[in-house]
């Protein structure tokens, strides 16, 4: 979805989970739709709004106005924008239940993963008009082998998550942020220790994503990383033993 986020899980049990909605609804039409159906899904059974800002929820309206959807999570973050409007009125038009994401709670989603919110708190969410530092983390577990998702939060967040003690330990950790200098800090990639990192990220982008400290950070600790600005599509599929990791091109 170029120079926004965008993951599509499907579970063992055959539920879908879609956490961000890229930036604009052309990315939901030609992007997210058409690969929930060639997964063979018809409907989402979670949407994770990670954060309000347009490259991660331009899409949503349209998803939410294409297929069935169970449950929205989100921060309940004042923002006022349009998009983010247009996300709120979806959710209600719908009559969609949404869940209000915190730190330690854990989301209803396939009985065979755990999936645990590591985050925001409800003072990040109060205290903060930096919407990407009150982003949903969440931690999900199949089997041995754990995923990271952290959408734009930077190193506060990191802080605070780290702070409370949680398990952030993951094989494949999604790059804060696209890739930027502000997220991803070196505490926070020695206390995750990811195998692999996925940096979602537009080609030649005005943001200058993903900066070359991240990138230096990255292969100085050994993650082998793939860039959707590079190669497309990345998929990553694991029985909860191992894992196998393909991209578009």
């Amino acid at each position: 979805v170029g120079q926004g986020d965008a993951t599509i899980i499907r579970s063992p049990g055959g539920r879908t989970m879609l956490i961000d909605g890229g930036n604009q609804a052309s990315d939901a039409d030609n992007v997210i739709v058409p690969a929930l159906h060639a997964w063979g899904s018809d409907r989402l059974n979670v949407i994770v709004v990670t954060h309000p800002d347009q490259d991660h929820i331009g899409g949503l309206p349209r998803v939410i106005g294409s297929v069935p959807v169970d449950q929205v999570v989100l921060t309940g973050q004042v923002h006022a924008t349009r998009i983010y409007e247009q996300l709120l009125t979806a959710i209600r038009d719908k009559n969609l239940p949404a869940v209000r994401a915190r730190g330690g709670m854990s989301l209803d989603f396939d009985p065979a993963l755990t999936t645990a919110v590591l985050g925001p708190t409800d003072a990040l969410v109060q205290q903060t008009d930096d919407t990407n530092d009150a982003s949903v983390v969440i931690r999900m577990t199949y089997g041995a082998v754990s995923f990271l998702f952290i959408g734009d939060a930077e190193e506060t967040e990191e802080t605070v998550i780290l702070n409370s003690g949680a398990d952030v330990h993951a094989q494949i950790f999604k790059v804060g942020h696209h890739g930027s200098r502000n997220s991803t800090s070196e505490n926070w990639l020695r206390a995750v220790s990811p195998e692999v990192g996925v940096i979602s990220v537009g080609a030649d982008n005005r943001y200058g994503h993903p900066h070359p400290e991240t990138l230096a950070l990255l292969s100085q600790l050994g993650v082998k990383v793939y860039r959707t600005d590079q190669q497309g599509t990345v998929t990553v599929v694991t029985d909860g033993t191992t894992y196998q990791v393909s991209t578009e091109r």
